[in-house]
C-alpha cells in the first residue's frame, strides 16, 4: 500500500509542476475561443465552473502525457519501422499489478471532466469509452518511439479508468440535480 501511495504522491507532484504550462495552454485556448467569438460578433460568456473544469482537464492531459513518457520522453529510442518496438499483446500476464491500478487511477480524472466540458456528450457513456480508448491508443502508439513497453493491458485499463471517471461525473451530476428538487 505504501508503494501505491508513493506513486500517487509522485503523480500529484507531477500535476503541481505542470500547473504553469497548463495555465499557458488554457490562456491560449481561451484567447483563440475569444477570437472566434469576436470575429463572429458574438459575446463570449465565461462560466467559471466550466472554465475551471477545462483548465483541470488540460492539466490532467498534460500529467498523463508526462507520466506516460510522451512529454520528456526519449523519442527515437525504438521504432516500429526498425522492428525494435516492444509490443505486449498478452492480457494481464502479471495479474492485478500496481501498474494496472495506477493506469485506472491516472485516467479517472480525464474521464470525469469529459461530460462536464462537452455537454453534448453528457449521458452518452459510449463517447466516454471512445475518448479514453482513443487517447490511450495514441499514447501507446507514441510510446513505441520512446523505448517504453506498449501493452494492450494499458489501453484497457486506461479506458476503464476513463469510463469510471465519466460514470462518477454523471452520478454526481444526477445527485446534484436530485438535491435541487
Amino acid at each position: 500500500m505504501s508503494m501505491l501511495m508513493n506513486y500517487v504522491r509522485i503523480g500529484i507532484g507531477t500535476f503541481i509542476t505542470l500547473i504553469p504550462i497548463a495555465i499557458i495552454i488554457f490562456v491560449i485556448c481561451y484567447g483563440v475561443k475569444y477570437l472566434f467569438y469576436f470575429l463572429s460578433k458574438r459575446k463570449l460568456i465565461v462560466h467559471i465552473p466550466i472554465a475551471l473544469c477545462e483548465f483541470l482537464w488540460i492539466l490532467t492531459i498534460l500529467a498523463i502525457l508526462k507520466i506516460t513518457g510522451i512529454i520528456g520522453g526519449n523519442f527515437g529510442t525504438t521504432s516500429l519501422l526498425s522492428d525494435t518496438a516492444v509490443l505486449d499483446f498478452s492480457l494481464f500476464g502479471e495479474g492485478l499489478s500496481m501498474a494496472i491500478i495506477l493506469n485506472i487511477i491516472l485516467f479517472m480524472p480525464f474521464g470525469f471532466f469529459i461530460p462536464l466540458i462537452f455537454k453534448q456528450l453528457k449521458n452518452k457513456w459510449f463517447y466516454g469509452i471512445l475518448f479514453g480508448f482513443s487517447f490511450s491508443l495514441i499514447i501507446e502508439l507514441l510510446q513505441t518511439f520512446t523505448g517504453r513497453f506498449v501493452q494492450v493491458d494499458d489501453i484497457l485499463m486506461n479506458t476503464l479508468g476513463t469510463f469510471i471517471g465519466y460514470a462518477l461525473s454523471l452520478l454526481l451530476g444526477k445527485r446534484k440535480q436530485q438535491s435541487k428538487t
